[in-house]
């Protein structure tokens, strides 16, 4: 009997230490998926001197390493600080220089995979990433046929790659910790031509950079692009972006040094799973990936894809873009109809409309949707079915869809998260209820920025 009970118990101990095993794995998983993507690249870097601004072992040709993974050359490196430099001196913004494309001509990126360096497992991971890229842009990432430009997948000191087609062959360094499918989504997106989201010209309208929280050494990783380099073409700042890193990056006290201006980002920068739609959209117009499609009005962000169907942003992180309803574009001349005031729906309803529509804020701004919508040419734009509101998922995880003393609010803001209709359909043309609590904060804010132009220009 006495044996009987010591077997009992062993093996329910058994199982137990099995449980716990279990659940710290599940534990190291959901650990692993909550690292921004520069606390992945910090824990891979195995160079203690790679933040260093000029690389370890560089030749006569110095490569410089900024940003944590971009790689350029000592005097690209130089040429950039010119050129901040005068534009912080006269106040101008810097001319395109005739400088060789950095694209890929006819969006064809050869790549060739260091033999004997990446596991099975590694080897998914670099070809899920390079489905992605094929899959949502014109982009062909191909295996080498002898081209002299193209990427070389290979280990080396941490995750780092150059910006843009260099014109030989160039390296996606992956040590260890970066061979995971978002930071090699991320080091390809360096590869066809893109930068950190955060060193924008624009960011300090979404970022502010808590430099207390900098050491002094690295606060150069920091710095803006000039106006010169900036690749933006039109997309908005992107919190969601795989380019974006995260709130603490080179913080040496925990506190953070990215701090977005809208706190509803600050826990969501730096932890893409993968191409955001505004990625996938920045991406088709660098490579006019709709160049032979026929024009196209796409609603809201939507844009024409490359295979000439509009594409518009979902609410799932995962699988980020949707084909949606556009309308094609007028080439016929028609007589001008007899001019007449503007109708009571589409005038301006405030005097700095204009102002406001040629700084961008067309893009980017609700109330410029319903206020100024001669200014940003929207008058005949069809009502669509779209989120008008930032923290959608939060509530609708959280119920508020169905909750009746807030429906009202759901409905107006939130309608394609909690699926009062379909992503993109034709709405009537009453719409549902708007909410003015927003309409006045965003007001106010545009006045604030109207009084302090006016001001001066006195």
């Amino acid at each position: 009997m006495l044996e009987w009970i010591v077997k009992q118990v062993k093996r329910r101990l058994t199982m137990k230490s099995f449980a716990m095993l279990i659940a710290l794995c599940l534990l190291m998983k959901a650990e692993a998926m909550e690292k921004t993507i520069d606390e992945i690249m910090e824990e891979a870097n195995n160079d203690s001197m790679s933040y260093d601004l000029v690389m370890s072992g560089s030749s006569s040709n110095p490569t410089v390493r900024i940003e944590r993974d971009i790689l350029v050359s000592l005097d690209e490196y130089m040429d950039r600080q010119k050129d901040m430099m005068e534009e912080e001196k006269t106040g101008k913004r810097m001319k395109r220089k005739a400088t060789p494309s950095r694209r890929w001509p006819n969006a064809i990126v050869p790549y060739e995979i260091t033999p004997n360096t990446f596991s099975g497992a590694q080897l998914t991971q670099i070809n899920q990433a390079i489905t992605d890229w094929n899959r949502e842009t014109c982009l062909n990432f191909r295996p080498r046929n002898g081209e002299a430009a193209a990427v070389r997948f290979q280990n080396g000191q941490g995750c780092s790659s150059f910006v843009g087609r260099i014109g030989n062959v160039q390296p996606i360094s992956l040590a260890n910790g970066c061979r995971i499918k978002r930071i090699i989504v991320h080091e390809m997106g360096h590869a066809i031509g893109f930068n950190h989201e955060q060193s924008r010209n624009d960011r300090d309208r979404f970022v502010r950079i808590r430099t207390e929280n900098i050491p002094q050494p690295v606060l150069f990783n920091f710095q803006k692009l000039p106006t010169n380099q900036v690749t933006n073409l039109g997309v908005p700042y992107d919190y969601r972006s795989v380019m974006h890193y995260g709130a603490r990056d080179f913080s040496t006290n925990g506190q953070i040094t990215v701090q977005t201006l809208d706190t509803n980002f600050q826990n969501i920068i730096g932890r893409a799973p993968g191409l955001s739609f505004r990625d996938i959209r920045l991406a088709n117009a660098m490579y006019n990936c709709a160049g032979s499609c026929p024009a196209m009005n796409c609603p809201g962000e939507g844009f024409v894809g490359k295979d000439c169907q509009c594409k518009c942003p979902t609410n799932d992180p995962n699988n980020p873009i949707q084909n949606c309803v556009g309308t094609a574009a007028s080439t016929t001349t028609t007589a001008a109809p007899p001019t007449s005031a503007p109708t009571k729906d589409c005038s301006d309803m405030n005097m700095y409309c204009s102002y406001w529509a040629g700084q961008g804020y067309c893009e980017t701004s609700r109330y410029m949707m319903m206020y100024c919508k001669e200014s940003c040419r929207i008058c005949n734009a069809a009502k669509r079915c779209e989120d008008m509101g930032q923290s959608c998922g939060l509530l609708q995880q959280r119920g508020f869809c169905s909750v009746n003393f807030f429906r009202n609010y759901m409905q107006a803001n939130c309608a394609a998260t909690c699926g009062f209709c379909r992503a993109g359909e034709l709405l009537a043309a009453d719409g549902s209820p708007l909410n003015k609590a927003s309409i006045l904060e965003s007001a106010s804010a545009l006045l604030m920025l109207a009084v302090v132009a006016v001001w001066r220009i006195l």
